[in-house]
């Protein structure tokens, strides 16, 4: 009886030895916790990035250095990009974010920033990018990514509709090697262009614009009827719909495909192959767009001549701002280390390494004095007066379904057998709707 109870005494102060320990323990680290907050010391953050860029072979290395670069100067913050199919990206990142698992940063072209601002998906960015930053992003650019005077996405790179042509089928056709400065003068050389074969027999088509039932397509339509000094509202804000720019572009249209000049219903993708295999005499598209075919053939390049918007009928030439774009998911816990992120990637060093890879406007004054050799690049060079022609489309989440609309009616008188007037009745109704 004795030695069970010394037993047990052994044993009760082995047990308040083992809990004294214990608390002392957690208090020392809780003091440890309380220490290094009350120090600033920051915790650990992973940053996601959605992109569909990240997916490509020919970015690969430059994502794969951007990682490594951001971490070393970042120490404690690490990023992850989360690949998507271009045409997927901004479904899945909605199904995300209605999960409450965002990424936290996201990248978008410049179709999808209404849906994502007017659904409340992405955080205002002003206070966090600050004043010095923003000052340096040039003023056409900034003011299209404005919404209510906020801005909610930072322009990653930027260019407006531009024209590239093979200056190899130039000298075929007995042209001199020299852009076309309005669409009345790019049908004529169209006309020298679609009259050759390749080496296999194949017809070249002379004049691409894109016309699919893509939202980009439309805004390739509406950037042509831009430059015919169109477009879907007044000096006065209304829906203006049924004027003679846009009639004179959808006739343009019509011209185009009864002469076959322009491949029928074709996404810009397909304009970027035909134009790599040299099928393709001219074709409208953004400048980065020129890296998908770069990609097909690199041997291509030397013979690529480009040009800012064309005009038509007199009018001044236009066309909308395409951008890829990145946002910040407002559900973020890691704002400012995502925009932390965001300022790197768009620094004059990382900016000069990305437009090695695929031509490019740089939407930042910084950018362009960070890169001397930038505004000599012939790439580049032509269109760096690209802003004088840009159009800044109204911020509306409908926005996509009136890039559609545009796309249904240059294929109405395309494809279809309806006249341009016809066409642009239908086109002031549907606008009417989405819009109203």
């Amino acid at each position: 009886m004795h030695m069970i109870k010394l037993k047990e005494s052994i044993v009760k102060r082995i047990l308040v030895t083992v809990l004294l320990a214990v608390l002392s323990f957690s208090a020392f680290a809780a003091g440890q916790q309380e220490a290094a907050a009350g120090s600033g010391e920051a915790k650990d953050v992973k940053l996601t990035m959605a992109s569909w860029s990240v997916r490509e072979d020919r970015f690969s290395d430059y994502f794969e250095a951007l990682k490594t670069d951001f971490e070393a100067a970042n120490p404690g913050i690490t990023i992850e990009f989360a690949g998507y199919p271009y045409g997927e990206l901004k479904k899945q990142v909605l199904i995300m974010a209605n999960a409450g698992q965002s990424p936290d940063i996201i990248q978008s072209e410049r179709g999808w920033y209404s849906s994502f601002v007017d659904g409340g998906y992405v955080a205002e960015l002003d206070d966090l990018l600050g004043v010095e930053y923003l000052a340096e992003v040039y003023p056409a650019i900034l003011g299209d990514m404005k919404v209510d005077g906020k801005v909610y996405g930072v322009p990653w790179i930027a260019s407006p509709f531009v024209m590239f042509y093979n200056k190899a089928l130039f000298a075929e056709a007995g042209l001199a090697d020299k852009a076309p400065a309005s669409y009345e003068e790019a049908m004529m050389y169209a006309e020298k262009l679609s009259a050759l074969k390749d080496k296999d027999g194949n017809a070249i088509y002379g004049l691409g614009q894109s016309t699919a039932s893509v939202p980009v397509s439309g805004s390739a339509v509406l950037s042509m009827f831009f430059s015919y000094g169109g477009g879907f509202r007044d000096a006065s804000g209304n829906i203006d719909v049924i004027n003679a720019g846009n009639k004179a572009a959808l006739e343009a249209l019509k011209d185009m495909h009864a002469s076959k000049y322009n491949p029928e219903g074709a996404k810009l993708k397909d304009l970027r192959n035909l134009f790599a295999i040299g099928r393709l005499g001219m074709y409208f598209d953004t400048l980065w767009g020129i890296g998908g075919a770069y990609a097909i053939n690199p041997d291509i390049q030397g013979s690529v001549g480009v040009t800012n918007p064309l005009s038509g009928a007199g009018a001044p030439a236009g066309s909308s701002l395409e951008a890829h774009m990145l946002l910040v998911a407002e559900d973020s816990a890691n704002k400012e280390a995502a925009v932390k992120f965001i300022k790197f990637a768009t620094s004059p060093e990382q900016m000069g390494k990305y437009v090695e890879i695929a031509p490019f406007l740089f939407p930042k004054a910084d950018q362009v004095d960070g890169n001397p050799g930038y505004q000599s690049n012939p790439g580049i060079a032509p269109v760096l007066t690209y802003a004088d022609t840009i159009h800044s489309i109204e911020k509306n989440p409908e926005m996509e379904n009136v890039f559609l609309a545009m796309t249904t009616a240059a294929q109405s008188v395309t494809v279809g057998s309806m006249s341009a007037d016809e066409a642009l009745v239908n086109l002031d109704k549907e606008l009417k709707f989405l819009l109203k």
